[in-house]
């Protein structure tokens, strides 16, 4: 859907200025990119309305997003089922209960992950020179640690979403995937 919609985007608009400087696409790159941030806002807003946790679901949107940034992730292959799923999970999370012992677990997590594994898939996703790398695994690292300090359930489970999706298993042939 929103593949398809980008497409007819990009398309209608370089017949529109053909002279435009962006292929096409370009265009539809970048048509994808705001389709997809605008439609997961949307269904989050929605979502977090009907479940009364608006503020919680946009906390765990911008938290998630936050670390993503910085440290890079699985993508799925669908961008409708990822506007589903980060909108579903961003209403969901709020409701999780957890424990002192169970935010500083999964803090230890976030920590231990983002060390191993960040940055992850984002060599294809970014501008960033790879020399900076290792500065955005230190970023990742400090910004999970940065939940020792506010004890947040919230984002301690939402951190952890995030960092799971940083693990990169072994393909037979040496690769990673």
């Amino acid at each position: 859907m929103v593949e398809r919609l980008a497409f007819r985007l990009a398309h209608w608009l370089k017949s529109e200025v053909p002279d435009h400087p962006y292929s096409v696409a370009r265009l539809q790159f970048g048509f994808h990119l705001f389709l997809n941030t605008v439609l997961t806002l949307l269904v989050a807003t929605i979502l977090g309305l009907l479940f009364d946790n608006l503020r919680e679901t946009m906390q765990v949107l911008f938290a998630f997003g936050l670390l993503r940034m910085i440290s890079g992730g699985y993508h799925l292959k669908s961008a409708s089922v990822c506007i589903v799923a980060s909108a579903g999970v961003a209403a969901l999370l709020p409701f999780v209960e957890l424990s002192v012992f169970y935010i500083t677990l999964l803090n230890i997590a976030n920590m231990v992950l983002t060390i191993i594994f960040a940055p992850s898939r984002i060599e294809e996703q970014t501008r960033i020179p790879s020399k900076y790398f290792p500065a955005l695994k230190v970023a990742s690292t400090v910004l999970v640690a940065s939940n020792f300090l506010f004890q947040s359930q919230l984002l301690a489970i939402t951190w952890f979403i995030q960092a799971i999706s940083l693990i990169r298993f072994p393909k037979k042939g040496g690769d990673s995937v």
